[in-house]
Protein backbone atom coordinates (compact mmCIF):
# COMPACT_ATOMS: atom_id res chain seq x y z
CA UNK A 1 0.00 0.00 0.00
CA UNK A 2 2.90 2.60 0.96
CA UNK A 3 4.30 1.26 -2.34
CA UNK A 4 1.31 2.21 -4.31
CA UNK A 5 0.89 5.84 -2.43
CA UNK A 6 4.50 6.32 -3.35
CA UNK A 7 3.60 5.94 -7.78
CA UNK A 8 0.45 8.16 -7.06
CA UNK A 9 2.62 10.96 -5.53
CA UNK A 10 5.47 10.87 -7.93
CA UNK A 11 2.39 10.56 -10.90
CA UNK A 12 0.59 13.56 -9.46
CA UNK A 13 4.10 15.76 -9.03
CA UNK A 14 5.60 14.63 -12.60
CA UNK A 15 1.63 16.05 -13.80
CA UNK A 16 2.30 19.17 -12.18
CA UNK A 17 5.78 19.97 -13.45
CA UNK A 18 4.26 19.29 -16.90
CA UNK A 19 1.42 21.26 -16.63
CA UNK A 20 3.31 24.49 -15.63
CA UNK A 21 6.22 23.52 -18.47
CA UNK A 22 3.05 24.01 -20.96
CA UNK A 23 1.88 27.06 -18.89
CA UNK A 24 5.63 28.75 -19.06
CA UNK A 25 5.39 27.72 -23.58
CA UNK A 26 2.12 29.47 -23.62
CA UNK A 27 3.04 32.33 -21.71
CA UNK A 28 6.61 32.70 -23.73
CA UNK A 29 5.20 32.07 -27.10
CA UNK A 30 5.76 35.22 -29.07
CA UNK A 31 2.38 36.51 -30.31
CA UNK A 32 2.54 38.26 -34.05
CA UNK A 33 1.62 41.89 -33.78
CA UNK A 34 -2.22 42.84 -34.71
CA UNK A 35 -2.76 45.41 -36.74
CA UNK A 36 -5.31 48.26 -37.94
CA UNK A 37 -5.62 49.30 -41.32
CA UNK A 38 -7.62 51.86 -43.26
CA UNK A 39 -7.25 52.00 -46.74
CA UNK A 40 -6.03 54.63 -49.12
CA UNK A 41 -9.36 56.04 -50.07
CA UNK A 42 -9.90 58.64 -53.18
CA UNK A 43 -12.94 61.32 -52.71
CA UNK A 44 -13.16 64.71 -51.70
CA UNK A 45 -11.08 66.08 -48.75
CA UNK A 46 -12.29 69.30 -46.78
CA UNK A 47 -10.73 71.46 -44.05
CA UNK A 48 -12.35 73.45 -41.80
CA UNK A 49 -11.92 75.48 -38.65
CA UNK A 50 -14.69 75.51 -35.90
CA UNK A 51 -15.67 77.77 -33.13
CA UNK A 52 -18.32 79.23 -30.55
CA UNK A 53 -19.28 82.60 -30.62
CA UNK A 54 -22.58 84.85 -29.46
CA UNK A 55 -25.09 86.07 -31.99
CA UNK A 56 -24.60 89.92 -32.03
CA UNK A 57 -26.49 92.79 -33.78
CA UNK A 58 -25.00 94.49 -36.74
CA UNK A 59 -22.91 97.56 -35.37
CA UNK A 60 -20.76 100.38 -36.80
CA UNK A 61 -17.71 98.61 -38.25
CA UNK A 62 -14.08 100.55 -38.30
CA UNK A 63 -11.94 99.75 -41.34
CA UNK A 64 -8.22 100.11 -41.43
CA UNK A 65 -5.30 98.45 -43.39
CA UNK A 66 -3.45 95.52 -42.13
CA UNK A 67 -0.01 97.18 -42.78
CA UNK A 68 1.36 100.74 -42.30
CA UNK A 69 2.02 103.15 -45.00
CA UNK A 70 0.73 106.58 -46.71
CA UNK A 71 -2.78 106.48 -48.42
CA UNK A 72 -2.61 106.78 -52.01
CA UNK A 73 -6.59 106.16 -52.92
CA UNK A 74 -9.70 106.82 -50.80
CA UNK A 75 -13.00 106.39 -53.47
CA UNK A 76 -15.42 106.49 -51.28
CA UNK A 77 -16.81 109.56 -49.14
CA UNK A 78 -19.40 109.31 -46.01
CA UNK A 79 -22.81 108.12 -47.14
CA UNK A 80 -22.20 105.94 -49.95
CA UNK A 81 -23.59 102.93 -51.00
CA UNK A 82 -21.04 99.93 -51.10
CA UNK A 83 -21.47 96.30 -51.71
CA UNK A 84 -19.15 93.28 -50.03
CA UNK A 85 -15.39 93.10 -51.61
CA UNK A 86 -15.58 96.60 -52.97
CA UNK A 87 -12.43 98.39 -53.10
CA UNK A 88 -12.53 101.57 -50.60
CA UNK A 89 -9.17 102.57 -50.15
CA UNK A 90 -5.30 101.51 -51.27
CA UNK A 91 -1.82 102.32 -49.68
CA UNK A 92 0.76 103.42 -51.76
CA UNK A 93 1.88 99.69 -52.81
CA UNK A 94 4.84 99.97 -55.94
CA UNK A 95 7.20 97.54 -54.02
CA UNK A 96 4.43 95.46 -52.75
CA UNK A 97 3.55 94.89 -56.59
CA UNK A 98 6.29 94.48 -57.80
CA UNK A 99 7.18 91.13 -55.55
CA UNK A 100 3.70 90.26 -57.05
CA UNK A 101 5.13 90.75 -60.20
CA UNK A 102 8.86 89.00 -59.51
CA UNK A 103 6.40 86.35 -57.45
CA UNK A 104 4.16 85.11 -60.26
CA UNK A 105 7.19 85.34 -62.94
CA UNK A 106 9.04 82.99 -60.16
CA UNK A 107 6.05 80.89 -60.17
CA UNK A 108 5.49 80.76 -64.40
CA UNK A 109 9.24 79.90 -64.51
CA UNK A 110 9.27 76.40 -62.00
CA UNK A 111 5.92 75.48 -63.74
CA UNK A 112 7.91 75.44 -67.05
CA UNK A 113 10.33 73.56 -65.94
CA UNK A 114 8.32 71.36 -64.45
CA UNK A 115 6.47 70.83 -67.66
CA UNK A 116 9.90 70.54 -69.13
CA UNK A 117 10.75 67.98 -66.97
CA UNK A 118 7.75 65.59 -67.90
CA UNK A 119 8.17 66.12 -71.49
CA UNK A 120 12.11 65.16 -71.55
CA UNK A 121 14.40 66.37 -73.67
CA UNK A 122 13.21 66.65 -77.33
CA UNK A 123 13.76 65.28 -80.56
CA UNK A 124 16.08 68.55 -81.46
CA UNK A 125 18.03 67.98 -78.43
CA UNK A 126 18.48 64.25 -78.74
CA UNK A 127 19.64 64.95 -82.46
CA UNK A 128 22.41 67.67 -81.30
CA UNK A 129 23.69 65.59 -78.65
CA UNK A 130 23.80 62.63 -80.99
CA UNK A 131 25.65 64.58 -83.27
CA UNK A 132 27.82 65.55 -80.66
CA UNK A 133 28.44 61.71 -79.66
CA UNK A 134 29.01 61.07 -83.23
CA UNK A 135 31.73 63.62 -83.67
CA UNK A 136 33.52 63.03 -80.34
CA UNK A 137 33.14 59.10 -81.86
CA UNK A 138 35.33 60.34 -84.88
CA UNK A 139 37.49 62.53 -82.78
CA UNK A 140 38.85 59.19 -80.67
CA UNK A 141 38.71 57.42 -84.26
CA UNK A 142 41.63 59.58 -85.58
CA UNK A 143 43.09 60.03 -82.50
CA UNK A 144 43.51 56.33 -82.52
CA UNK A 145 44.75 56.19 -86.20
CA UNK A 146 47.54 59.16 -85.46
CA UNK A 147 48.98 57.24 -82.43
CA UNK A 148 49.13 54.03 -84.24
CA UNK A 149 50.11 55.52 -87.58
CA UNK A 150 53.17 57.18 -84.91
CA UNK A 151 53.45 53.78 -83.27
CA UNK A 152 54.54 52.47 -87.26
CA UNK A 153 56.88 55.52 -88.38
CA UNK A 154 58.46 55.13 -84.87
CA UNK A 155 59.24 51.52 -85.23
CA UNK A 156 60.31 51.66 -88.65
CA UNK A 157 62.82 55.04 -88.02
CA UNK A 158 64.23 53.16 -85.12
CA UNK A 159 64.63 49.71 -87.04
CA UNK A 160 66.07 52.05 -89.75
CA UNK A 161 68.58 53.87 -87.12
CA UNK A 162 69.36 50.24 -85.06
CA UNK A 163 70.43 49.00 -88.62
CA UNK A 164 72.56 51.63 -89.43
CA UNK A 165 73.98 51.43 -85.53
CA UNK A 166 74.64 47.85 -86.09
CA UNK A 167 76.51 48.15 -89.73
CA UNK A 168 78.36 50.67 -87.87
CA UNK A 169 79.26 48.38 -85.51
CA UNK A 170 80.54 45.90 -87.91
CA UNK A 171 82.79 48.15 -89.74
CA UNK A 172 84.29 49.68 -86.69
CA UNK A 173 84.91 46.13 -85.33
CA UNK A 174 86.65 45.58 -88.90
CA UNK A 175 88.96 48.60 -88.28
CA UNK A 176 89.58 47.31 -84.33
CA UNK A 177 91.08 44.40 -86.01
CA UNK A 178 92.81 46.46 -88.57
CA UNK A 179 94.68 47.87 -85.48
CA UNK A 180 95.00 44.44 -83.75
CA UNK A 181 97.02 43.23 -86.92
CA UNK A 182 99.03 46.82 -87.71
CA UNK A 183 100.10 46.26 -83.49
CA UNK A 184 101.22 42.69 -84.63
CA UNK A 185 102.87 43.18 -87.41
CA UNK A 186 105.27 46.09 -85.27
CA UNK A 187 105.40 43.55 -82.01
CA UNK A 188 106.58 40.95 -84.75
CA UNK A 189 108.63 42.86 -87.12
CA UNK A 190 112.08 40.73 -88.04
CA UNK A 191 114.12 43.79 -88.62
CA UNK A 192 113.52 45.41 -85.41
CA UNK A 193 113.92 42.08 -83.33
CA UNK A 194 117.14 43.13 -81.91
CA UNK A 195 116.37 46.76 -80.98
CA UNK A 196 112.42 46.57 -80.30
CA UNK A 197 111.76 48.67 -76.80
CA UNK A 198 115.56 47.87 -76.43
CA UNK A 199 115.52 51.33 -74.15
CA UNK A 200 112.66 49.60 -72.23
CA UNK A 201 112.20 46.43 -72.29
CA UNK A 202 108.94 46.70 -69.44
CA UNK A 203 107.10 48.48 -72.06
CA UNK A 204 107.50 45.58 -74.28
CA UNK A 205 106.07 43.43 -72.21
CA UNK A 206 103.50 46.03 -71.66
CA UNK A 207 102.26 46.39 -74.96
CA UNK A 208 101.95 42.28 -75.89
CA UNK A 209 100.11 41.88 -72.59
CA UNK A 210 97.77 44.86 -73.59
CA UNK A 211 97.34 43.20 -77.18
CA UNK A 212 96.68 39.74 -76.06
CA UNK A 213 93.84 41.08 -73.59
CA UNK A 214 92.43 43.73 -76.10
CA UNK A 215 92.26 40.64 -78.81
CA UNK A 216 89.89 38.97 -76.61
CA UNK A 217 87.67 41.83 -76.03
CA UNK A 218 87.69 42.30 -79.66
CA UNK A 219 86.63 38.67 -80.59
CA UNK A 220 84.06 39.05 -77.93
CA UNK A 221 82.48 42.23 -79.05
CA UNK A 222 83.02 41.27 -82.74
CA UNK A 223 80.64 38.22 -81.88
CA UNK A 224 78.15 40.20 -79.93
CA UNK A 225 77.73 42.57 -82.87
CA UNK A 226 77.18 39.53 -85.12
CA UNK A 227 73.88 38.56 -83.04
CA UNK A 228 72.49 41.69 -83.00
CA UNK A 229 72.57 41.48 -87.07
CA UNK A 230 69.74 38.52 -85.88
CA UNK A 231 67.37 40.46 -83.61
CA UNK A 232 67.91 42.65 -80.77
CA UNK A 233 66.07 45.90 -79.59
CA UNK A 234 66.55 49.61 -78.92
CA UNK A 235 68.17 49.21 -75.50
CA UNK A 236 70.11 45.91 -76.45
CA UNK A 237 71.58 48.08 -79.19
CA UNK A 238 72.34 50.95 -77.12
CA UNK A 239 74.27 48.45 -74.95
CA UNK A 240 75.94 46.90 -77.57
CA UNK A 241 77.31 50.68 -78.98
CA UNK A 242 78.71 51.37 -75.32
CA UNK A 243 80.64 47.88 -75.09
CA UNK A 244 82.08 48.95 -78.80
CA UNK A 245 82.76 52.48 -77.51
CA UNK A 246 84.56 50.51 -74.56
CA UNK A 247 86.27 47.62 -76.93
CA UNK A 248 88.01 50.85 -79.15
CA UNK A 249 88.82 52.73 -75.79
CA UNK A 250 90.93 49.16 -75.45
CA UNK A 251 92.22 48.97 -78.91
CA UNK A 252 93.41 52.86 -78.60
CA UNK A 253 94.89 52.20 -75.38
CA UNK A 254 96.87 48.97 -77.09
CA UNK A 255 97.82 51.42 -79.41
CA UNK A 256 99.17 53.89 -77.32
CA UNK A 257 101.52 50.97 -75.41
CA UNK A 258 102.75 49.88 -78.87
CA UNK A 259 103.57 53.05 -80.04
CA UNK A 260 105.32 53.61 -76.45
CA UNK A 261 107.38 50.44 -77.54
CA UNK A 262 108.52 51.92 -80.31
CA UNK A 263 109.58 54.88 -78.92
CA UNK A 264 112.05 52.59 -77.03
CA UNK A 265 113.31 51.45 -80.26
CA UNK A 266 116.70 52.29 -81.76
CA UNK A 267 117.39 51.75 -85.54
CA UNK A 268 120.28 48.96 -86.37
CA UNK A 269 121.86 48.08 -89.53
CA UNK A 270 118.81 45.92 -90.15
CA UNK A 271 116.32 48.20 -88.93
CA UNK A 272 116.90 51.54 -90.92
CA UNK A 273 115.60 54.87 -89.02
CA UNK A 274 112.82 55.28 -91.88
CA UNK A 275 111.35 51.68 -91.43
CA UNK A 276 110.99 52.83 -87.58
CA UNK A 277 109.34 55.90 -88.75
CA UNK A 278 107.31 54.02 -90.93
CA UNK A 279 106.02 51.54 -88.18
CA UNK A 280 105.07 54.57 -86.02
CA UNK A 281 103.43 56.62 -88.80
CA UNK A 282 101.53 53.01 -89.15
CA UNK A 283 100.37 53.05 -85.41
CA UNK A 284 99.61 56.88 -85.51
CA UNK A 285 97.37 56.00 -88.48
CA UNK A 286 95.08 53.40 -87.03
CA UNK A 287 94.88 55.65 -83.23
CA UNK A 288 93.49 58.01 -85.66
CA UNK A 289 91.15 55.45 -87.44
CA UNK A 290 90.10 54.41 -84.03
CA UNK A 291 88.99 58.54 -83.22
CA UNK A 292 87.28 58.18 -86.02
CA UNK A 293 85.37 54.83 -85.11
CA UNK A 294 84.70 56.15 -81.53
CA UNK A 295 83.16 59.65 -83.18
CA UNK A 296 81.14 57.30 -85.48
CA UNK A 297 80.15 54.81 -82.45
CA UNK A 298 78.82 58.03 -80.71
CA UNK A 299 77.32 59.56 -83.22
CA UNK A 300 75.42 56.65 -84.12
CA UNK A 301 74.07 55.93 -80.23
CA UNK A 302 73.29 59.59 -80.28
CA UNK A 303 71.14 59.48 -83.30
CA UNK A 304 69.04 56.39 -81.84
CA UNK A 305 69.11 57.83 -78.20
CA UNK A 306 67.86 61.36 -79.61
CA UNK A 307 65.36 59.40 -81.79
CA UNK A 308 63.84 57.18 -78.70
CA UNK A 309 63.10 60.34 -77.07
CA UNK A 310 61.70 62.12 -79.55
CA UNK A 311 59.28 59.79 -80.26
CA UNK A 312 58.56 58.99 -76.39
CA UNK A 313 57.52 62.47 -76.32
CA UNK A 314 55.54 62.14 -79.38
CA UNK A 315 53.71 58.90 -78.32
CA UNK A 316 52.71 60.39 -74.37
CA UNK A 317 51.41 63.38 -76.62
CA UNK A 318 49.90 61.52 -78.80
CA UNK A 319 48.19 58.71 -76.50
CA UNK A 320 46.73 62.04 -74.10
CA UNK A 321 44.80 63.23 -76.78
CA UNK A 322 43.59 59.51 -77.06
CA UNK A 323 43.10 59.56 -73.45
CA UNK A 324 41.02 63.32 -74.11
CA UNK A 325 38.92 62.15 -76.56
CA UNK A 326 38.15 58.93 -74.90
CA UNK A 327 37.04 61.47 -72.10
CA UNK A 328 34.87 63.58 -74.29
CA UNK A 329 33.30 61.12 -75.84
CA UNK A 330 32.36 59.65 -72.37
CA UNK A 331 30.45 62.61 -71.40
CA UNK A 332 28.69 62.98 -74.55
CA UNK A 333 27.55 59.74 -74.51
CA UNK A 334 26.20 59.92 -70.60
CA UNK A 335 24.75 63.64 -71.80
CA UNK A 336 23.25 61.76 -74.33
CA UNK A 337 21.85 59.27 -72.34
CA UNK A 338 20.48 61.06 -69.68
CA UNK A 339 18.61 63.75 -72.27
CA UNK A 340 16.82 59.75 -73.42
CA UNK A 341 16.08 58.57 -70.25
CA UNK A 342 12.85 59.45 -68.62
CA UNK A 343 13.20 61.68 -65.29
CA UNK A 344 13.52 59.92 -61.96
CA UNK A 345 11.22 60.18 -59.37
CA UNK A 346 13.18 62.26 -56.62
CA UNK A 347 13.80 64.73 -59.61
CA UNK A 348 10.38 65.15 -59.85
CA UNK A 349 10.02 65.73 -56.48
CA UNK A 350 12.07 68.17 -56.52
CA UNK A 351 10.57 70.21 -59.05
CA UNK A 352 7.10 69.95 -57.26
CA UNK A 353 8.41 71.26 -54.30
CA UNK A 354 10.06 73.91 -56.35
CA UNK A 355 6.61 74.59 -58.23
CA UNK A 356 5.07 74.74 -54.17
CA UNK A 357 7.53 76.69 -52.74
CA UNK A 358 7.15 79.30 -55.66
CA UNK A 359 3.37 79.16 -55.45
CA UNK A 360 3.62 80.32 -51.45
CA UNK A 361 5.69 83.27 -52.58
CA UNK A 362 3.26 83.92 -54.70
CA UNK A 363 0.56 83.98 -52.33
CA UNK A 364 2.35 85.93 -49.62
CA UNK A 365 3.04 88.49 -52.31
CA UNK A 366 -0.62 88.72 -53.14
CA UNK A 367 -1.19 88.73 -49.31
CA UNK A 368 0.76 91.69 -48.50
CA UNK A 369 -0.46 93.23 -51.25
CA UNK A 370 -3.70 92.76 -50.37
CA UNK A 371 -2.80 93.86 -46.52
CA UNK A 372 -2.41 97.13 -48.16
CA UNK A 373 -6.03 97.42 -49.79
CA UNK A 374 -9.49 98.13 -47.48
CA UNK A 375 -12.62 95.98 -49.00
CA UNK A 376 -15.79 96.60 -47.98
CA UNK A 377 -16.40 93.06 -45.30
CA UNK A 378 -20.69 93.92 -46.42
CA UNK A 379 -22.64 95.23 -48.00
CA UNK A 380 -23.80 98.58 -46.23
CA UNK A 381 -23.13 102.26 -45.89
CA UNK A 382 -20.15 104.28 -45.29
CA UNK A 383 -20.47 106.68 -42.10
CA UNK A 384 -17.22 108.29 -41.39
CA UNK A 385 -13.92 108.96 -43.55
CA UNK A 386 -10.76 109.88 -41.03
CA UNK A 387 -7.86 110.31 -43.52
CA UNK A 388 -7.22 111.88 -46.52
CA UNK A 389 -5.29 110.90 -49.22
CA UNK A 390 -1.63 111.51 -48.60
CA UNK A 391 -1.55 110.66 -45.33
CA UNK A 392 0.37 108.08 -43.30
CA UNK A 393 -1.84 105.57 -41.42
CA UNK A 394 -0.87 102.69 -39.01
CA UNK A 395 -2.31 99.46 -38.88
CA UNK A 396 -4.31 100.83 -35.58
CA UNK A 397 -6.02 103.64 -37.22
CA UNK A 398 -9.60 103.48 -38.36
CA UNK A 399 -9.54 104.88 -41.81
CA UNK A 400 -13.07 104.34 -42.79
CA UNK A 401 -16.68 103.67 -40.55
CA UNK A 402 -19.54 102.16 -41.90
CA UNK A 403 -22.41 100.03 -40.87
CA UNK A 404 -23.82 96.55 -42.82
CA UNK A 405 -26.98 96.14 -44.35
CA UNK A 406 -27.00 92.92 -42.55
CA UNK A 407 -29.14 92.64 -39.20
CA UNK A 408 -26.87 89.75 -36.97
CA UNK A 409 -23.33 88.32 -37.37
CA UNK A 410 -21.56 86.06 -34.92
CA UNK A 411 -18.20 86.91 -33.44
CA UNK A 412 -16.00 84.42 -32.69
CA UNK A 413 -12.76 83.90 -31.50
CA UNK A 414 -10.29 81.72 -33.43
CA UNK A 415 -6.62 80.69 -32.35
CA UNK A 416 -3.31 81.89 -33.74
CA UNK A 417 -2.62 77.65 -34.92
CA UNK A 418 -5.81 78.25 -37.39
CA UNK A 419 -6.70 81.95 -38.10
CA UNK A 420 -4.06 81.60 -41.22
CA UNK A 421 -6.32 79.75 -42.61
CA UNK A 422 -9.12 81.96 -42.42
CA UNK A 423 -9.93 84.24 -45.78
CA UNK A 424 -12.62 87.11 -46.23
CA UNK A 425 -15.40 85.54 -48.29
CA UNK A 426 -14.98 82.00 -46.87
CA UNK A 427 -18.18 79.98 -46.49
CA UNK A 428 -19.71 78.98 -43.00
CA UNK A 429 -21.85 76.62 -42.00
CA UNK A 430 -23.83 77.50 -38.79
CA UNK A 431 -26.18 75.70 -35.60
CA UNK A 432 -27.72 77.48 -33.16
CA UNK A 433 -27.92 76.02 -29.32
CA UNK A 434 -31.74 77.34 -29.69
CA UNK A 435 -32.49 75.37 -32.64
CA UNK A 436 -32.74 71.67 -33.43
CA UNK A 437 -29.02 70.11 -34.40
CA UNK A 438 -30.64 69.34 -38.03
CA UNK A 439 -31.04 72.99 -38.58
CA UNK A 440 -28.23 74.60 -40.21
CA UNK A 441 -27.55 78.34 -41.26
CA UNK A 442 -25.47 79.34 -44.18
CA UNK A 443 -23.26 82.68 -43.31
CA UNK A 444 -19.84 84.08 -44.98
CA UNK A 445 -16.31 85.41 -43.44
CA UNK A 446 -16.14 88.98 -43.47
CA UNK A 447 -14.27 90.63 -41.34
CA UNK A 448 -10.75 88.96 -39.31
CA UNK A 449 -9.31 90.89 -37.09
CA UNK A 450 -5.44 91.92 -37.39
CA UNK A 451 -4.99 92.95 -33.59
CA UNK A 452 -4.51 89.70 -31.11
CA UNK A 453 -7.31 88.87 -28.10
CA UNK A 454 -5.50 87.28 -25.03
CA UNK A 455 -7.59 84.84 -23.55
CA UNK A 456 -5.96 83.54 -20.44
CA UNK A 457 -2.27 83.67 -22.05
CA UNK A 458 -3.50 82.14 -25.41
CA UNK A 459 -3.53 84.03 -28.07
CA UNK A 460 -6.96 84.54 -30.14
CA UNK A 461 -8.18 86.65 -33.27
CA UNK A 462 -11.40 88.00 -33.68
CA UNK A 463 -13.40 87.12 -36.93
CA UNK A 464 -17.35 88.16 -37.67
CA UNK A 465 -19.57 85.95 -39.72
CA UNK A 466 -22.72 87.08 -41.10
CA UNK A 467 -26.05 85.15 -41.32
CA UNK A 468 -26.88 84.92 -44.99
CA UNK A 469 -30.30 84.28 -44.81
CA UNK A 470 -32.30 86.46 -42.47
CA UNK A 471 -34.35 84.69 -39.95
CA UNK A 472 -37.20 86.54 -37.68
CA UNK A 473 -36.16 83.32 -34.72
CA UNK A 474 -32.66 84.15 -34.49
CA UNK A 475 -32.08 86.68 -31.61
CA UNK A 476 -28.94 88.30 -30.13
CA UNK A 477 -27.35 86.42 -27.59
CA UNK A 478 -27.64 83.35 -28.80
CA UNK A 479 -24.99 80.89 -28.52
CA UNK A 480 -23.77 79.85 -32.00
CA UNK A 481 -21.18 77.36 -33.37
CA UNK A 482 -19.47 78.13 -36.53
CA UNK A 483 -17.79 75.60 -38.86
CA UNK A 484 -15.88 77.96 -41.71
CA UNK A 485 -14.68 75.32 -44.65
CA UNK A 486 -10.97 77.15 -45.27
CA UNK A 487 -9.81 74.90 -48.03
CA UNK A 488 -11.22 71.95 -50.22
CA UNK A 489 -10.60 68.98 -53.08
CA UNK A 490 -11.77 66.51 -54.97
CA UNK A 491 -10.80 62.75 -56.20
CA UNK A 492 -7.47 63.51 -53.92
CA UNK A 493 -6.04 60.22 -52.06
CA UNK A 494 -6.31 60.47 -48.23
CA UNK A 495 -5.54 58.68 -45.58
CA UNK A 496 -5.97 59.22 -41.70
CA UNK A 497 -3.92 61.38 -39.73
CA UNK A 498 -2.47 58.56 -37.02
CA UNK A 499 -1.18 56.87 -40.13
CA UNK A 500 1.51 59.28 -40.71
CA UNK A 501 4.84 58.87 -39.19
CA UNK A 502 7.67 61.43 -39.50
CA UNK A 503 12.05 60.66 -38.99
CA UNK A 504 14.09 63.12 -39.56
CA UNK A 505 12.25 65.49 -41.51
CA UNK A 506 10.98 62.86 -43.73
CA UNK A 507 7.24 61.47 -43.65
CA UNK A 508 6.43 58.05 -43.66
CA UNK A 509 3.85 55.39 -43.43
CA UNK A 510 3.53 51.82 -42.76
CA UNK A 511 1.38 49.65 -45.49
CA UNK A 512 0.55 46.28 -44.81
CA UNK A 513 1.64 43.97 -47.39
CA UNK A 514 0.62 39.93 -47.48
CA UNK A 515 0.30 41.06 -43.32
CA UNK A 516 4.15 42.20 -43.41
CA UNK A 517 4.67 46.06 -42.82
CA UNK A 518 6.52 47.96 -44.99
CA UNK A 519 8.08 51.70 -44.65
CA UNK A 520 6.45 53.86 -47.80
CA UNK A 521 7.65 57.77 -47.78
CA UNK A 522 4.95 60.11 -48.94
CA UNK A 523 4.84 63.67 -49.82
CA UNK A 524 1.20 65.05 -48.14
CA UNK A 525 -0.81 67.60 -48.78
CA UNK A 526 -3.90 69.00 -47.54
CA UNK A 527 -4.44 68.96 -43.78
CA UNK A 528 -8.52 67.86 -43.87
CA UNK A 529 -10.92 68.08 -41.24
CA UNK A 530 -10.93 63.24 -41.87
CA UNK A 531 -7.76 62.94 -43.13
CA UNK A 532 -4.55 64.17 -45.00
CA UNK A 533 -3.85 64.01 -48.53
CA UNK A 534 -1.29 61.98 -50.14
CA UNK A 535 0.58 63.81 -52.80
CA UNK A 536 2.59 60.51 -53.89
CA UNK A 537 4.04 57.27 -52.66
CA UNK A 538 0.86 55.43 -52.37
CA UNK A 539 -2.19 54.02 -54.36
CA UNK A 540 -5.59 54.04 -54.07
CA UNK A 541 -6.70 50.74 -52.06
CA UNK A 542 -3.55 50.02 -50.51
CA UNK A 543 -3.83 49.67 -46.89
CA UNK A 544 -1.81 52.00 -44.09
CA UNK A 545 -1.43 50.80 -40.68
CA UNK A 546 -2.98 53.09 -38.57
CA UNK A 547 -2.14 50.96 -35.13
CA UNK A 548 0.06 48.02 -34.10
CA UNK A 549 -0.97 46.03 -30.76
CA UNK A 550 2.14 43.94 -30.36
Amino acid sequence: MFKNKKIILITAAAIIILGCFGVYLVATKKKAPEYVTAPVMRGKLVQSVEATGKVKSAERIQLNFKTSGRIAKIYVVAGDKVTSGQILAQLESQALSSKVTDARARLQQAQADYDKLLAGASDADVTVSQKSVDQKQSDLIAAENDLANLHVKRDTELNNLEDTAVATMNSEVLVAKTALNEIDNTLNDEDAGDTLSVKNLAVLNIAKDSRRVVGYTVDKTAVAVSQANISSDSADILQLLDQVKQMLDSVKSALTDTLNVLSATISSYQFSESALNTLKDNILSQQGAINTSQSNIQTAKANLTNKIASYQDQVNSAQDSVNKARTALQVAQAQLDLKKSPPRQFEIDAQEAQVRQAEAALNLALANLAEAIIRAPLAGTITKKNFEMGEQVSMSDAVLEMIGNVNLEIEVDIPESDVIKVKNDQAAEITLDAFPPEQKFIGQVFFIDPAETLVQDVVYYKVKVKLNDINNEVKPGMTANVTIFTAEKDGVLSIPFRAIKSRDGERYVEILINNQSQERTVGIGLRGDEGVEILSGLQEGEQVITFTKE
